[in-house]
């Protein structure tokens, strides 16, 4: 992993926001065109259609979004009335848009939505669930609150109808509840998940989404009950479960968060996430050897993982297989080339494994790709430091060795340390004291980067000593450790 990552950013939620909108947003509206004891049929409703419509809601129940647009299209080139029809493909559309972080497709599903509200005026209530979802995800994916507001207004009137009673209720309430979490009001979402809960007790999305949300919050305690809540809910659910261990992982409960993720594959042996988060964790405790086996098992689950088959490269550089680690980024970069965090870890193994000058393409390749990973610069200046090419690397830089003190960050500390312009005192100075989480990390590339630039002047016993106290650290996921590892060899 790049320096500073954290055990809980590889950890994968399945939010109530995102997986279970599809549950969430029944029940949807009758799929045939035949009449009921009091109701006439449908005339927007084809009955050629009926078989065709009875299928996408299937598809659209196990969650296959994709044939879900491709049924309903279909249906709706030839009858563009079918409500139905638009209602599905505008749900699975927005569903599809959330997941890929497609705009574009989130668009096209709101227009749906919209369509098929202003043909069914009388089941506008059930329609305007996807519609709202989808101002939801498009506030985020397109960095405008404002979608969010929108659908919060169009929630809080629908809440205001009388007719809005029972499960739509619920549902809407849980809609708002994300709506309002997408423009950073907690307590208003919280109070949204809670009165959906009392309406109905078994609505999973409020369950989860109120015991994630509090989580987020700090509030440890009330997080617990409701992950426990949710539970006694839903006892055979591994979803409840996989979030439960989330969260205790979060509280440094990693035993505890194991037993949760392995009930969820105990309940679901095809839980991917599951898997791939009771590897994180086992990965996080030392056990390599069954982190990886994890890791692979999820891979076999769905092999278009690649951020799966970078964590089990970590696991690999952790246990010292080099090789195998950077066969494993490389096939990383194999589904997304301009991956820069991939090039740069990439990277990272190459340079461990004594291959510098590769590392410094790579290292170049992912600043190059993005200019926001300015943690790289010490590590390209120390390649090139290594290769011989200080004058290079001087020029190169030239603007960052020139940052005041005043403005200088933590990474640009290194660099000017690396370039002879920082001496090594004034370098531990620089670390964050404050914060014992920073100070242990800053103190560890402090060690790691002291004793390289001391391996380069050929000083290989005063740089085991660095390498030795850059061990001692408990920064495990960072770069310079397992840099210091491998440099003690």
């Amino acid at each position: 992993m790049i320096r500073l990552s954290r055990v809980s950013v590889a950890l994968l939620a399945l939010t109530a926001g995102a997986a279970i909108a599809d549950d969430d947003k029944k029940p949807v509206p009758e799929t045939t065109s035949r009449s009921t004891a009091n109701q006439p049929p449908d005339p927007n409703l084809l009955p050629a259609h009926d078989q065709s419509r009875n299928e996408a809601d299937q598809a659209y129940r196990r969650g296959d979004h994709k044939k879900v647009v491709e049924i309903t299209s279909a249906v709706i080139t030839q009858n563009p009335k079918d409500h139905v029809a638009l209602y599905l493909r505008g749900s699975s559309r927005v569903d599809l848009g959330a997941l890929n972080r497609d705009a574009v497709s989130v668009r096209n599903g709101i227009t749906d939505a919209r369509q098929a509200i202003s043909i069914k005026a009388d089941d506008k209530l059930n329609y305007y669930l996807p519609y709202l979802y989808g101002m939801t995800n498009l506030a985020g994916l397109e960095n405008k609150p404002a979608h969010a507001q929108v659908a919060v207004d169009f929630a809080t009137q629908l809440l205001a109808q009388p007719k809005l009673k029972g499960e739509q209720r619920s549902n809407t309430l849980y809609q708002r509840a994300l709506a309002f979490l997408a423009i950073a009001d907690q307590v208003r979402a919280v109070a949204d998940y809670q009165e959906a809960i009392r309406v109905t007790p078994t609505h999973l999305g409020a369950r989860i989404g109120l015991a994630d949300t509090l989580a987020a919050t700090g509030k440890t305690a009330a997080a617990m009950t409701a992950y426990n809540d949710a539970i006694k809910a839903f006892p055979t659910n591994p979803l409840v479960y996989n979030n439960r261990g989330m969260f205790q992982q979060s509280a440094g409960k990693l035993e505890d968060s194991i037993l949760d993720f392995s009930k969820a594959l105990e309940l679901d042996s095809q839980f991917a996430v599951a898997m791939t988060n009771r590897g994180f964790v086992m990965m996080s405790l030392g056990n390599f050897e069954g982190a990886e086996n994890d890791f692979t098992e999820s891979l076999k689950i769905d092999a278009a993982q690649p951020m799966v088959i970078s964590l089990r490269a970590g696991s690999k550089l952790s246990r010292g297989d080099v090789e195998a680690a950077i066969k494993d980024y490389n096939d990383v970069l194999k589904w997304d080339s301009k991956n820069a965090v991939g090039h740069a870890e990439l990277g990272f193994a190459l340079f461990f494994h004594g291959k510098t000058q590769e590392a410094l393409a790579e290292f170049d390749q992912a600043a190059e790709l993005d200019n926001k990973l300015r943690f790289l610069h010490p590590w390209r200046y120390l390649a090139m430091l290594a290769l011989g090419q200080k004058q290079q690397a001087d020029a190169k830089f030239a603007a960052d060795l020139a940052i005041p003190v005043a403005k200088r960050e933590w990474g640009d500390a290194l660099l000017i340390y690396l370039a002879d312009k920082l001496p090594e005192q004034d370098l531990r100075k620089a670390i964050n004291t404050t914060d014992p989480k920073s100070a242990d990390a800053q103190t560890c590339e402090a060690e790691f980067f002291i004793g390289q630039r001391k391996l380069v002047a050929g000083q290989k016993e005063a740089a085991k000593i660095h390498f030795a106290a850059a061990i001692k650290t408990k920064s495990t996921q960072l770069s310079a450790y397992r840099g210091a590892k491998f440099a003690s060899k």
